[in-house]
């Protein structure tokens, strides 16, 4: 956020954001059972500024339009796990 603010000249005070992530785990490990789950996320931006309501309104949208992180999770990306064993690869692990 802040990176998108200097880049368009806009004067926050003071920008916070929040985030909350919910989880939920199922299952045993010792039954080799378990499972994890996310079930989502909030995000919560708190701003002090003098700039017009639109412009922080447009900074947010840009932000958010650039936000890799935000991508990651908004979408599917293709995930890759390499795993290793004393330095010998042990291949695909399928859960």
């Amino acid at each position: 956020m802040s990176q998108v603010a200097a880049k368009k000249k806009l004067d926050l005070i003071d920008a916070r954001s929040r985030v909350i992530a919910h989880f939920r785990e199922q299952g045993s490990v010792l039954r080799g059972d378990q499972t994890g789950e996310c079930l989502g996320f909030e995000i919560e931006l708190d701003f002090e500024s003098g700039e017009p309501e639109g412009e922080i309104r447009e900074l947010i949208r840009l932000a958010e339009q650039m936000c890799f992180t935000r991508h990651a999770i908004a979408g599917p990306i293709p995930l890759r796990t390499r795993s290793r064993l004393n330095g010998s690869e042990l291949g695909e692990v399928s859960p």
